[in-house]
């Protein structure tokens, strides 16, 4: 084992999918693909919905902003809205909408509350489709419901969809209904608060990890279908210089804040509302009040997001007002409490927003409760406040939702209280929750029943939880069964689970296909292309790993130019640079040892350099071998050390090595040891130093487990080794080995053995084998035996190939012999 440095190869796996969907609805019971539709039976299921309603489209010019959602703002004389200022955005508005007839692309806009996006999504609304209609439903099933109306209008219905995560969910809008609408051209103009978009959309720093939240994995896969437009909230410098030449007091005096604030929300007076209730606590203003809005807030935060009534908001405030002095504040009374809440604020909105569609009922203005959670002021919700919404929800029949909350609020009695409610009324969604929470708590029997309940319920989902639940405790076949069952029901765990389970069996390709086909997102590319790279189908591979490549997978990018580097060198590090740009580490070590390769040393180790000290400790092994050709071997241990301590196994192995080259066998020995179960080449140097100690039963019963993946090069090396422990028969068998799979220097130490046991034929046979295989030495010593069998004329010969020069012509023509005649005497 004469080598030092070993360069792993190329990290081709970065993991499998993370991202989850759904394509069944739930209560309606119409199972929707991108395939198929009938919208007939969808129309039927959702109108047999109490919250069904008429379709109910609009002309354009006769809506108004206010209608769909825009916040009023500080009105004129004339009660108008402000005049609208250009934002950066809108040219690119539309332009997209223009493409609409052509791609049918959704239009989605996002930023922080009363950003504007709902005005400038109005505005180029109005000049778009002018003469055309509009139609805002209610909710997810009111969209739904009316389908079949939009898809067959014969005049272009504009879907406005303000606060797109309304309408989401298994019985709205599902990746399979937006499928639909955008091959139907039906234009689709909609808005999301950056608040709700983080929610469903992980940032890069965080992981796109399954949840058990229907909903977000349903949101996830629906955003991941549309190019967002951002509108930010504080405006740009060219935004406010538009806004200072508009003639109106009122945006003039927004454009004074706008360092702090958007225009548009200021206009929208939501930091001034937000102001005003956190000066209200004080003594003698309207701590009561306050108290009110805080309830309402925490209404929201724990999964109440419809209007609630006035009794609940009293019941819970007081614990609010407690928690800042109570009595001792002076707090107004109750009327005097809810009219300032509710009072309008420059003439915009109040603090409290009265429900007109039920009287006595209020929601608290979205930007307090998205501002109160993004700020450092946020506080857990009181224990009390919680049983109070619980018991709340319960009359509401909201309880699943309530439940979520909990959950993502650490209160997992809350959560478990109120999926039970949920579960008790027919919720197979409930129960897979329940499921899961019962499986944190060390309930596994109570988790398992859940799941088989839900998937009496018709939650096809559970055979996926049940699957993941068997597969875990090795139980191969009947996980199988159950992610089939589920498959079969189109639910897209269970087909992902399916296409797991039978990993390189041939039937898990058209669960992976499957998977493109009805998500077709950037991490189901890549796994079909992982299933073909394990199943030796490379071409296939490479092509699916570019296609996810280019949607967005950051791990196909790396994989896909570790693919190409050997051909096409170029345009792998184009893929290593994007990759690493966007936070891989395996790809910019990928990059570093191409780098290497072309001679780029400085920038290799700075790349190798930068990976190990953000706690990729794979490069360490490579930076370790670089240091050690250039003749550092102070830093190539160094850096093989600083690997070991972080458990890296090719930093393990070079290391043993280095202490191995320098005669420190019990150290190499010692650190083959931690890593020869799982790697080749440990077992086999550890098996060499075994086999040379003359411990040949230990080195054996090592080897053997790797026997095959062993190179003939190494088998010779093993023999050699044997040999040394004075094991000729075990060295023998490596020989043989080594020399039947083509390494012909093997045949050297074979004739070497035969010798030794008398067996000239077959140390000749050896000697001439290895000869003809291009190892010149063997041919010295065939001469050498030749010589003492006696047979100087063949040993000459060899003796001259071995000198390397050519040999004798077998027959030689000779010149004749001159003869003279003689005259004989007479």
């Amino acid at each position: 084992m004469d080598h030092l440095e070993h360069s792993p190869s190329r990290e081709f796996f970065s993991g499998r999918a993370e991202k989850q969907g759904r394509v069944f609805q739930q209560q309606s019971g119409v199972q929707i693909n991108a395939d198929s539709l009938i919208l007939a039976n969808l129309a039927e299921a959702a109108s047999s919905s109490p919250m069904a309603l008429p379709f109910t489209a609009v002309r354009v010019d006769e809506v108004t902003a206010t209608e769909l959602g825009v916040h009023h703002a500080a009105a004129d004389a004339a009660g108008d809205l402000p005049p609208y200022v250009e934002r950066q955005i809108d040219k690119e508005l539309r332009s997209r909408i223009s493409r609409i007839p052509r791609t049918g692309e959704p239009i989605l806009i996002v930023g922080d509350s009363t950003a504007g996006k709902t005005r400038a999504a109005f505005e180029a609304l109005r000049e778009c489709f002018s003469n055309h209609l509009v139609f805002a439903p209610y909710d997810g099933q009111d969209l739904v419901s009316s389908l079949p109306s939009l898809v067959e209008s014969k005049e272009t219905c504009v879907l406005w969809l303000d606060n797109l995560e309304r309408y989401i969910g298994p019985d709205g809008l599902t990746p399979q209904v937006l499928g639909l609408l955008r091959r139907a051209r039906i234009p689709i103009i909609s808005t999301m608060r950056a608040e709700q978009y983080r929610q469903l959309v992980p940032s890069v720093t965080q992981s796109a990890s399954t949840t058990s939240d229907e909903r977000i994995n349903l949101g996830r896969r629906i955003l991941e279908q549309i190019h967002v437009m951002v509108l930010t909230r504080l405006w740009t410098p060219e935004e406010i210089e538009r806004a200072r030449r508009v003639d109106d007091v009122r945006v003039q005096g927004a454009v004074a804040f706008s360092t702090h604030y958007g225009v548009a929300e200021y206009l929208a007076a939501g930091p001034r509302l937000y102001q005003e209730w956190v000066l209200a606590w004080g003594p003698g203003i309207n701590p009561r009040g306050a108290a009110l809005v805080a309830a309402a807030v925490d209404c929201v935060r724990a999964g109440i997001t419809h209007a609630v009534t006035r009794e609940l908001l009293l019941e819970m405030h007081e614990t609010y007002l407690a928690r800042v002095g109570g009595a001792v504040l002076r707090p107004e009374s109750i009327e005097e409490a809810f009219a300032w809440a509710t009072s309008l604020r420059f003439g915009v909105t109040s603090l409290l927003m009265p429900a007109s569609e039920n009287p006595g009922r209020f929601k608290v203005f979205d930007y307090l409760a998205d501002e109160f959670m993004r700020s450092n002021a946020s506080q857990p919700i009181p224990h009390d406040s919680w049983r109070t919404i619980l018991e709340f929800a319960k009359r509401e029949n909201s309880t699943y939702l309530v439940g979520l909350a909990a959950e993502n609020n650490g209160e997992t009695e809350i959560a478990e209280v109120a999926w039970r409610e949920s579960a008790s009324r027919g919720s197979g969604k409930a129960l897979l929750h329940l499921g899961l929470l019962y499986l944190n708590t060390d309930r596994e029997t109570e988790a398992v029943d859940a799941w088989e309940r839900a998937a009496r319920a018709g939650e096809s989902s559970a055979y996926a939880s049940l699957g993941i639940w068997h597969r875990a405790r090795g139980e191969t076949d009947k996980a199988v069964e159950l992610f089939r069952e589920g498959a079969e029901r189109d639910d897209i765990f269970a087909v992902r689970g399916l296409a797991e389970s039978l990993q390189t069996a041939d039937e898990a390709e058209q669960w992976w296909i499957k998977l493109v086909e009805v998500e077709g997102d950037a991490d189901d590319w890549f796994n079909l292309a992982v299933y073909y790279f394990l199943t030796e189908r490379k071409e296939l591979a490479r092509k699916n790993y570019l296609e996810a490549a280019q949607k967005g997978s950051v791990a196909a990018m790396n994989n896909y130019g570790a693919m190409i580097a050997d051909e096409d060198l170029a345009e792998a590090e184009r893929w290593f640079r994007l990759a690493h740009q966007k936070g891989s580490w395996e790809a910019a070590t990928n990059l570093a040892m191409d780098l290497i390769e072309r001679g780029a040393v400085l920038e290799a180790e700075s790349l190798l350099r930068e990976a190990v000290d953000s706690g990729y400790f794979r490069a360490s092994s490579i930076l370790g071998s670089l240091y050690y050709k250039q003749g550092k071997s102070d830093e190539a241990k160094v850096a093989w050390i600083q690997g070991v301590e972080n458990e890296d196994e090719w930093s393990i192995y070079n290391l043993g090595l280095f202490f191995e080259n320098d005669g420190f066998i019990e150290k190499a020995t010692g650190l083959y040891r931690r890593i020869a179960d799982f790697n080749k080449d440990a077992a086999e140097s550890l098996g060499a130093i075994l086999a040379s100690e003359g411990r040949s039963d230990e080195a054996m019963q090592l080897l053997e487990r790797v026997k095959e993946e062993i190179s003939p090069q190494g088998r010779c090396a093993l023999g050699s080794a044997f040999m040394h422990g004075h094991e000729h028969e075990i060295a023998k068998y490596w020989f043989s080995s080594s020399m039947d799979d083509g390494h012909a220097h093997a045949g050297c130490w074979l004739g070497e053995i035969a010798l030794v046991d008398g067996l000239y034929e077959d140390a000749e046979r050896y000697y001439r084998t290895s000869f003809n295989g291009g190892h010149q030495h063997a041919a010295d010593r065939l001469s050498h035996l030749l010589v003492s069998l006696g047979r100087g004329k063949e040993a000459a010969h060899w003796l001259r190939l071995a000198k390397g020069l050519p040999p004798v012509p077998a027959n030689r023509n000779l010149p004749a012999r001159k003869r003279r005649n003689k005259k004989r005497r007479k």
